[in-house]
C-alpha cells in the first residue's frame, strides 16, 4: 500500500503533460497575431496603393486607366489586385478623382480550416487637376 501511496504522489512528468496540453493553444496565438498582422500589413498597402493611382488619375486624368493600373501595381507590389475603379466628383472644393481598389487579403494556410477568402478595399480622394485642353 505504501509503494501506492508513493505512486501517486510522485509528479514526475506533469511539467510535460502541462506543456503538451498548452502547447496548441500557445501555436494558435501565434498564428493569430501573425494573421493580424498580415492584414494590417495589407489594409495600409491597400490604401497606399489607392492614394498613388489617385495621385497619378488626377494629373493625367481617370481615362488613362493604364497609368493608374501601373501605379496601382506598381505600389501593391505582393498583393493581389482585384479591381480598380476612378471617378470623378464635385466635391467641396472643385472636383475630385476617387480611386478604390480591391485586393486580395493575404492569409495564412491554416491545416483543417484552409485559406480564407477576405476582400480590402482601399480609398482615396485627390483634387482633379487634370485639364483636357492645356
Amino acid at each position: 500500500m505504501n509503494h501506492l501511496l508513493k505512486y501517486v504522489k510522485n509528479e514526475r512528468g506533469s511539467q510535460l503533460i502541462e506543456f503538451v496540453a498548452i502547447f496548441p493553444l500557445i501555436i494558435f496565438a501565434f498564428l493569430f497575431v501573425w494573421q493580424m498582422a498580415l492584414a494590417a500589413y495589407t489594409f495600409v498597402v491597400a490604401e497606399g496603393a489607392a492614394r498613388d493611382g489617385a495621385r497619378v488619375a488626377s494629373v493625367s486624368g481617370i481615362g488613362d486607366t493604364e497609368a493608374i493600373a501601373s501605379s496601382v501595381q506598381q505600389s501593391a507590389r505582393g498583393l493581389d489586385v482585384l479591381g480598380i475603379s476612378p471617378s470623378v466628383s464635385s466635391g467641396s472644393y472643385g472636383e475630385e478623382v476617387h480611386v478604390d481598389i480591391e485586393v486580395a487579403l493575404k492569409t495564412i494556410n491554416v491545416p483543417f480550416v484552409g485559406e480564407l477568402d477576405y476582400e480590402i478595399t482601399g480609398t482615396a480622394t485627390m483634387p482633379y487637376e487634370y485639364e483636357e485642353n492645356p
